[in-house]
């Protein structure tokens, strides 16, 4: 029989169970569902409940659709969906604890799939090592990220600034310290990581960040994100408003936000916001993100660590059909809309990496433009001090030169081969028969150190010496393994 566990929280007492010797809360309200009345309108609060709740099993991922035959649906997706979504997952080493350090997780998936409780996102690990980890849902797609210029925007951010609240004012009960918050996400949870740089709402609630494979140059403008609204409406046939939107059956917007975000990946539509990868996106220019994070970088007072994968874009050429070869007109197509012409090309051919085929060059030059140069670019922008990784090790599922994939430092971050591995195939093809058990130690080891006190165990980045560590099977200090890259862009990013 599973040990329980009651915590009281500023809405009413939890209870959760003992598992593996830390203790586990699901699915804890932080916010009202975000439907009927409230649909499209900033996260609004929980009514009390009395009693204790029982929070021992899953609660409902946000409705969302999900990519069809991606084997990993289940590792990184919901195992069901329903209306009172807006809630937290909560691991704790010991809930009568106190001043442990605290991991709130943005998940993933281009603001378009994902829930905080996946598989993928288990908080086991952490807090194993004595740290209480906070997975949270926010709105996806349509109703998290549509804009219609009415002074209600970003909802799927306010959203998680409403679930750090919650982190603030109940923490404690679970063993956390409230000044002592780390808040991390991959992908679309390190581009939510830094857009919360950039929102003033947000200053405060996290002590230190950790992004990823984000991008801080993603985030929409007025006029971009307004012609994505246009063309979801086209699709519904509505108008672009916000009360047209809110009167269509969810399953309706779900409906679209697959093939609308394939629509947008297709650089010959959408030009170079394709390379953004999703058209669902934060919005800056408006009141709750004045400014884009690039353009107010420096303001940012809190310590980040930051990172990229070697391949980011393998991933989406596959899903564009352009692996493992690519036609050279299609190739020459994206180094146009991207500005790499023929001497930022040669700077990649002629580097260390001694590229030559078209696809190497593509993906290579797709993850540069879209996530390491503008990360780098942030980093040198910024007063806070700020740590650089990046991730080499390379799956043997890709082809040779592309296999260190969006997504991939993900397991080894958690110290969590085996859920991976769990997936069946598709995780043991990804991770091969060698994959490193020492690089995940050492990875999860930085992360939780950085939690613990903003020390990973290397130097700050700076623009003398631009140290970044390099995690691969044999883990490395490198001084500026970017400087090629970085004279490739320069002027041009």
């Amino acid at each position: 029989m599973l040990l329980q566990t009651i915590v009281p929280t500023d809405t009413g007492a939890v209870t959760g169970v003992e598992d593996r010797g830390a203790v586990r809360f699901r699915g804890i309200p932080y916010a009202a569902a975000p439907f009927g009345r409230n649909r499209l309108r900033p996260p609004a609060p929980v009514t009390a409940w009395e009693g204790v709740r029982d929070t021992s099993e899953f609660g409902p991922g946000v409705p969302q659709s999900a990519f069809d035959g991606d084997p990993f649906n289940a590792y990184f997706n919901p195992r069901r969906q329903g209306e009172d979504c807006l809630t937290v997952d909560v691991w704790t080493p010991d809930a009568t604890s106190s001043g442990l350090p605290v991991m709130v997780w943005i998940h993933g998936g281009g603001f378009i799939t994902g829930t905080g409780s996946a598989p993928a996102h288990d908080g086991f690990t952490f807090a194993r090592d004595g740290i209480v980890h906070v997975g949270i849902n926010y709105r996806l797609g349509v109703d998290g990220f549509t804009f219609f210029d009415d002074g209600i925007e970003n909802l799927g951010l306010l959203d998680q600034i409403a679930a750090l609240e919650w982190v603030q004012r109940n923490i404690a009960a679970f063993g956390g310290d409230p000044d002592q918050v780390t808040v991390f996400g991959q992908s679309g949870g390190a581009v939510a990581v830094m857009d919360l740089l950039a929102m003033p709402r947000a200053r405060g609630l996290f002590a230190r960040a950790i992004a990823m494979s984000g991008s801080p140059a993603v985030s929409a403008s007025v006029e971009s994100a307004l012609r994505v609204t246009t063309r979801l409406a086209e699709r519904f046939g509505i108008a672009p408003t916000r009360e047209a939107f809110a009167a269509l059956p969810v399953e309706r917007t779900l409906s679209e936000v697959i093939p609308m975000a394939m629509e947008f990946v297709d650089f010959t539509q959408w030009g170079t916001e394709s390379f953004t990868v999703s058209p669902f996106r934060a919005v800056h220019g408006t009141a709750t993100m004045p400014s884009s994070l690039l353009d107010s970088a420096s303001e940012s007072t809190v310590p980040l660590m930051t990172g990229t994968t070697r391949n980011e874009a393998t991933g989406f050429l596959a899903a564009l059909g352009l692996l493992p070869a690519m036609p050279e007109e299609a190739g020459q197509a994206m180094f146009g809309l991207m500005s790499a012409d023929d001497e930022v090309q040669a700077h990649y051919r002629g580097g260390p990496r001694r590229l030559e085929s078209t696809v190497e060059l593509a993906e290579a030059v797709w993850t540069d433009w879209a996530f390491r140069i503008p990360t780098l670019q942030l980093v040198e922008a910024r007063r806070a001090p700020s740590h650089v990784y990046e991730f080499h090790w390379a799956s043997p599922s890709f082809p040779p030169g592309l296999g260190s994939n969006h997504a991939l430092d993900v397991p080894f971050m958690r110290d969590d081969l085996a859920t991976m591995r769990g997936v069946g195939v598709a995780g043991e093809a990804l991770l091969g028969p060698e994959a490193p058990q020492e690089l995940a130690t050492q990875m999860h080891e930085a992360f939780a150190a950085y939690a613990r006190d903003g020390d990973p165990g290397w130097p700050a980045y700076d623009e003398i010496d631009r140290s970044t560590m390099v995690f691969d099977t044999v883990s490395t200090l490198e001084n500026d393994p970017a400087a090629t890259e970085r004279q490739a862009w320069k002027g041009r990013r």
